[in-house]
């Protein structure tokens, strides 16, 4: 089993990216590089996606885009696997992450998923309080990995994630879920939440719901004046 090893760099990226989101869930896709007994996480991207409390919902097809852009540049990275947080909740693997895990692991047998928590840290910058993990399933049982850093990220990471702070956009492409959507999961299940569909279909009908609602108040109110001046 190759040994794995992470950038600082990007762990900070990453927890300034879920700093901004707060308690919204993110996640993106882990680029890295093969070499003969490592997996070197070399970027970690953030494509488009909705996240929720407890979810987030990444376009599959922004992992095609991804693969082909990486096999043009030609400089030897690939997507070696995926990233997401659960913000005060813990790390581990939800049955979502299990079945998420094994579509990667269908295309690279070797691909890792990497959870974190980054709230605690986020408010005390201590690096015994990042709650880190990476995982690999065998089966439908995840399997714990050994990871370790390229370089000594006690000063690294929390330096550059204040930094980062300030740099970053003021805001994060994360969108909650609308009513519609927590009503199809709650009905169907995941398999149906799509961002394509739930993004489009959702906001529609709220909209719909909006506009019928502004015309039956006017009918409403109209009658009601009708009936004062009769």
């Amino acid at each position: 089993m190759r040994k794995i090893e992470i950038y600082p760099g990007i762990l900070s990226l990453m927890l300034s990216k879920a700093a901004r989101a707060g308690r919204t869930e993110i996640g993106g896709f882990l680029i890295g590089k093969i070499e003969r007994n490592k997996i070197i996480v070399t970027r970690a991207t953030f494509p488009r996606q909705r996240g929720s409390r407890t979810h987030v919902y990444i376009n599959d097809a922004d992992m095609a885009i991804l693969a082909e852009e990486l096999s043009e540049r030609g400089t030897g990275e690939v997507i070696i696997g995926w990233h997401h947080t659960h913000p005060g909740l813990g790390v581990f693997m939800s049955s979502t992450d299990v079945s998420t895990q094994l579509r990667y692991q269908a295309f690279f047998p070797e691909a890792i998923a990497l959870v974190m928590d980054p709230v605690k840290f986020s408010e005390t910058l201590d690096m015994d309080d990042l709650d880190l993990r990476i995982f690999r399933v065998d089966g439908r049982k995840e399997i714990e990995l050994d990871y370790e850093y390229a370089h000594d990220p006690s000063d690294i990471i929390p330096d550059l994630f204040g930094i980062m702070l300030t740099l970053e956009e003021t805001s994060h492409v994360v969108y909650e879920d609308t009513w519609f959507e927590k009503m199809l999961r709650d009905v169907f299940g995941e398999r149906i939440t799509t961002p394509e569909f739930t993004w489009g279909f959702g906001n529609f009908l709220e909209a719909a719901v909006a506009f019928g609602t502004i015309i039956f108040l006017t009918l409403f109110i109209a009658l009601a004046l009708l009936g004062l001046f009769q």
